[in-house]
Protein backbone atom coordinates (compact mmCIF):
# COMPACT_ATOMS: atom_id res chain seq x y z
CA UNK A 1 0.00 0.00 0.00
CA UNK A 2 1.65 3.55 -0.93
CA UNK A 3 0.68 5.26 1.76
CA UNK A 4 0.45 2.86 4.86
CA UNK A 5 2.01 4.70 8.16
CA UNK A 6 2.85 1.14 9.37
CA UNK A 7 6.54 -0.21 11.05
CA UNK A 8 6.20 -0.02 15.04
CA UNK A 9 4.16 -0.51 18.46
CA UNK A 10 2.19 2.78 19.20
CA UNK A 11 4.61 2.72 22.25
CA UNK A 12 8.09 2.78 20.07
CA UNK A 13 6.14 5.39 17.36
CA UNK A 14 6.18 7.48 20.13
CA UNK A 15 9.13 6.93 21.80
CA UNK A 16 10.86 8.23 18.31
CA UNK A 17 9.04 11.08 18.47
CA UNK A 18 10.05 12.20 22.06
CA UNK A 19 13.55 11.57 21.02
CA UNK A 20 13.26 13.76 17.69
CA UNK A 21 13.62 10.99 15.35
CA UNK A 22 10.09 11.56 13.95
CA UNK A 23 12.27 12.09 9.83
CA UNK A 24 14.86 9.27 10.31
CA UNK A 25 11.85 7.09 11.99
CA UNK A 26 9.30 7.89 8.87
CA UNK A 27 11.70 7.20 6.17
CA UNK A 28 13.23 4.05 7.59
CA UNK A 29 10.11 2.04 9.26
CA UNK A 30 8.92 -0.71 7.44
CA UNK A 31 5.39 -1.87 6.51
CA UNK A 32 3.90 -4.38 8.95
CA UNK A 33 0.64 -6.22 9.17
CA UNK A 34 -2.18 -4.57 11.68
CA UNK A 35 -1.76 -7.45 13.96
CA UNK A 36 2.30 -6.86 14.39
CA UNK A 37 2.14 -2.94 14.35
CA UNK A 38 0.17 -0.55 14.96
CA UNK A 39 0.17 3.42 13.25
CA UNK A 40 1.58 6.16 14.93
CA UNK A 41 -1.22 8.98 15.09
CA UNK A 42 -1.18 10.84 12.45
CA UNK A 43 -1.88 13.88 14.67
CA UNK A 44 1.55 13.07 16.49
CA UNK A 45 2.75 12.41 13.37
CA UNK A 46 2.35 16.14 11.62
CA UNK A 47 3.15 17.61 15.40
CA UNK A 48 6.52 16.01 15.04
CA UNK A 49 7.39 16.42 11.53
CA UNK A 50 7.03 20.29 12.42
CA UNK A 51 8.89 20.21 16.03
CA UNK A 52 11.94 18.71 14.83
CA UNK A 53 12.47 19.33 11.07
CA UNK A 54 16.22 19.88 11.15
CA UNK A 55 16.38 23.52 9.91
CA UNK A 56 14.95 27.22 10.48
CA UNK A 57 12.59 26.77 7.28
CA UNK A 58 10.58 23.59 5.77
CA UNK A 59 11.13 23.07 2.26
CA UNK A 60 8.40 20.86 0.11
CA UNK A 61 11.34 18.86 -1.77
CA UNK A 62 12.59 18.39 1.69
CA UNK A 63 8.90 17.07 3.22
CA UNK A 64 8.87 15.03 0.37
CA UNK A 65 12.28 13.86 0.74
CA UNK A 66 11.56 12.91 3.69
CA UNK A 67 8.86 11.26 3.36
CA UNK A 68 9.52 8.72 0.41
CA UNK A 69 6.72 6.65 -0.67
CA UNK A 70 4.64 7.19 2.18
CA UNK A 71 4.38 10.79 1.66
CA UNK A 72 1.14 10.89 0.19
CA UNK A 73 -1.13 10.74 3.23
CA UNK A 74 1.24 12.70 5.20
CA UNK A 75 1.40 15.79 2.42
CA UNK A 76 -2.50 15.51 1.50
CA UNK A 77 -2.94 16.18 5.42
CA UNK A 78 -0.32 18.76 5.63
CA UNK A 79 -1.55 20.81 2.58
CA UNK A 80 -5.51 20.73 3.58
CA UNK A 81 -4.39 21.91 7.83
CA UNK A 82 -3.66 25.46 7.07
CA UNK A 83 -7.19 25.50 5.14
CA UNK A 84 -8.88 24.62 8.42
CA UNK A 85 -7.73 27.30 10.57
CA UNK A 86 -10.40 29.29 12.19
CA UNK A 87 -9.70 32.36 10.12
CA UNK A 88 -10.06 33.55 6.82
CA UNK A 89 -6.31 34.49 5.39
CA UNK A 90 -7.00 35.64 1.32
CA UNK A 91 -4.33 34.06 -0.65
CA UNK A 92 -3.66 31.39 1.58
CA UNK A 93 -6.10 29.07 0.06
CA UNK A 94 -4.34 29.14 -3.54
CA UNK A 95 -0.67 28.38 -1.61
CA UNK A 96 -1.63 25.75 -0.48
CA UNK A 97 -4.43 24.20 -2.44
CA UNK A 98 -2.25 24.04 -5.89
CA UNK A 99 0.16 21.55 -4.19
CA UNK A 100 -2.71 19.68 -2.61
CA UNK A 101 -4.36 19.36 -5.90
CA UNK A 102 -1.34 18.16 -7.36
CA UNK A 103 -0.72 15.88 -4.75
CA UNK A 104 -3.97 14.00 -5.45
CA UNK A 105 -3.30 14.16 -8.80
CA UNK A 106 -0.16 12.05 -8.85
CA UNK A 107 -2.16 9.64 -6.25
CA UNK A 108 -4.23 9.35 -8.94
CA UNK A 109 -1.88 8.67 -11.67
CA UNK A 110 -0.47 5.76 -9.29
CA UNK A 111 3.24 7.46 -8.94
CA UNK A 112 4.72 5.54 -5.99
CA UNK A 113 6.18 8.43 -4.69
CA UNK A 114 4.75 12.04 -4.90
CA UNK A 115 6.72 14.31 -7.27
CA UNK A 116 6.13 18.26 -7.63
CA UNK A 117 8.23 20.62 -10.28
CA UNK A 118 10.59 22.57 -9.07
CA UNK A 119 9.35 25.67 -8.14
CA UNK A 120 6.81 24.35 -6.18
CA UNK A 121 9.47 21.99 -4.03
CA UNK A 122 11.59 25.19 -3.47
CA UNK A 123 9.10 26.85 -1.86
CA UNK A 124 9.55 27.18 2.10
CA UNK A 125 7.80 28.24 5.32
CA UNK A 126 9.23 29.03 8.48
CA UNK A 127 9.47 25.78 11.00
CA UNK A 128 7.38 27.91 13.60
CA UNK A 129 4.49 28.63 11.11
CA UNK A 130 4.40 24.98 10.86
CA UNK A 131 4.28 24.52 14.35
CA UNK A 132 1.39 26.91 14.89
CA UNK A 133 -0.53 25.34 12.26
CA UNK A 134 -0.45 21.98 13.04
CA UNK A 135 -1.19 22.69 17.19
CA UNK A 136 -4.12 24.81 15.87
CA UNK A 137 -5.36 22.52 13.47
CA UNK A 138 -4.61 19.37 15.29
CA UNK A 139 -7.70 18.83 17.04
CA UNK A 140 -9.42 18.59 13.72
CA UNK A 141 -7.19 15.43 13.20
CA UNK A 142 -8.04 14.02 16.65
CA UNK A 143 -11.69 14.05 16.23
CA UNK A 144 -11.20 12.05 13.39
CA UNK A 145 -9.03 9.53 14.62
CA UNK A 146 -11.24 8.54 17.73
CA UNK A 147 -13.50 6.68 15.28
CA UNK A 148 -10.31 5.43 12.73
CA UNK A 149 -9.37 1.78 12.94
CA UNK A 150 -8.35 -0.97 10.39
CA UNK A 151 -11.19 -1.93 8.15
CA UNK A 152 -9.78 -2.95 4.66
CA UNK A 153 -11.76 -3.46 1.38
CA UNK A 154 -11.76 -2.75 -2.00
CA UNK A 155 -11.96 1.20 -0.83
CA UNK A 156 -8.51 0.87 0.34
CA UNK A 157 -6.94 -1.19 -2.29
CA UNK A 158 -4.92 0.18 -5.25
CA UNK A 159 -7.41 0.90 -7.24
CA UNK A 160 -9.61 2.55 -4.39
CA UNK A 161 -6.43 4.92 -3.75
CA UNK A 162 -6.70 6.27 -7.25
CA UNK A 163 -10.17 6.90 -7.42
CA UNK A 164 -9.93 8.81 -3.83
CA UNK A 165 -6.76 10.89 -5.80
CA UNK A 166 -8.74 11.61 -8.74
CA UNK A 167 -12.08 12.86 -6.38
CA UNK A 168 -9.04 14.88 -4.50
CA UNK A 169 -8.34 16.68 -7.51
CA UNK A 170 -12.21 17.85 -8.19
CA UNK A 171 -12.07 19.22 -4.17
CA UNK A 172 -8.47 20.81 -4.72
CA UNK A 173 -9.77 22.88 -7.91
CA UNK A 174 -12.78 24.26 -5.20
CA UNK A 175 -10.16 24.70 -2.64
CA UNK A 176 -8.02 26.75 -4.78
CA UNK A 177 -10.88 29.60 -5.40
CA UNK A 178 -9.57 32.70 -3.16
CA UNK A 179 -13.26 32.68 -1.01
CA UNK A 180 -14.85 32.23 2.02
CA UNK A 181 -16.02 28.84 3.45
CA UNK A 182 -14.99 27.45 -0.34
CA UNK A 183 -10.94 26.44 1.11
CA UNK A 184 -11.79 24.58 4.86
CA UNK A 185 -14.77 21.74 3.72
CA UNK A 186 -13.24 20.57 0.73
CA UNK A 187 -9.86 20.41 2.68
CA UNK A 188 -11.59 18.56 5.63
CA UNK A 189 -12.73 16.14 3.25
CA UNK A 190 -9.24 15.45 1.60
CA UNK A 191 -7.90 15.13 5.18
CA UNK A 192 -10.35 12.78 6.57
CA UNK A 193 -10.13 10.28 3.08
CA UNK A 194 -6.26 10.55 3.70
CA UNK A 195 -6.25 9.12 7.32
CA UNK A 196 -8.79 6.38 5.87
CA UNK A 197 -6.39 5.04 2.93
CA UNK A 198 -3.36 5.65 5.72
CA UNK A 199 -4.97 3.36 8.23
CA UNK A 200 -6.87 1.47 5.80
CA UNK A 201 -10.47 2.51 7.04
CA UNK A 202 -13.28 1.71 4.39
CA UNK A 203 -15.80 3.83 6.71
CA UNK A 204 -13.10 6.80 7.08
CA UNK A 205 -12.62 6.80 3.32
CA UNK A 206 -16.31 6.67 2.96
CA UNK A 207 -17.46 9.39 5.49
CA UNK A 208 -15.22 11.99 3.66
CA UNK A 209 -16.04 11.55 0.36
CA UNK A 210 -19.76 11.89 1.22
CA UNK A 211 -18.47 14.86 3.44
CA UNK A 212 -16.86 15.93 0.12
CA UNK A 213 -20.57 16.03 -1.96
CA UNK A 214 -21.48 18.35 1.15
CA UNK A 215 -18.76 20.29 0.85
CA UNK A 216 -18.40 20.45 -3.21
CA UNK A 217 -22.38 22.07 -3.09
CA UNK A 218 -21.27 24.44 -0.91
CA UNK A 219 -18.21 25.67 -2.81
CA UNK A 220 -20.25 25.76 -5.67
CA UNK A 221 -23.51 27.65 -4.57
CA UNK A 222 -20.52 30.50 -3.27
CA UNK A 223 -18.81 30.67 -6.34
CA UNK A 224 -22.35 30.80 -8.57
CA UNK A 225 -23.57 32.97 -6.18
CA UNK A 226 -20.49 35.40 -6.49
CA UNK A 227 -20.21 34.63 -10.13
CA UNK A 228 -23.93 35.89 -10.72
CA UNK A 229 -23.90 39.40 -7.94
CA UNK A 230 -20.41 39.55 -10.64
CA UNK A 231 -22.34 39.53 -13.54
CA UNK A 232 -25.08 41.46 -12.34
CA UNK A 233 -22.57 44.35 -11.41
CA UNK A 234 -21.26 44.73 -14.30
CA UNK A 235 -24.53 44.14 -16.37
CA UNK A 236 -25.82 47.33 -14.12
CA UNK A 237 -22.99 49.52 -15.20
CA UNK A 238 -23.17 48.73 -18.66
CA UNK A 239 -26.28 49.70 -18.67
CA UNK A 240 -25.28 53.07 -16.74
CA UNK A 241 -23.30 53.58 -19.78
Amino acid sequence: MLITLRGAHRRQGRARLEEGSAIDGLRDAPHAPHAEAHAIPVSELVCAIARTWPSDRVTLGGLIEALGPRGYGVLIVLFALPNLLPIYIPGLSPIFGIPLMLICAQLAMGLPAPRLPRFLTTRSMRRTDLVMITEKATPWLRRVERWVRPRPSVVTSRLGERLVGAYGVWLGLIVIVPLPLTNGPPSLACMIMAIGLMEEDTLTILAGAAFGVVASFLGLSIIGTVFYALLAGFSWLFGLA
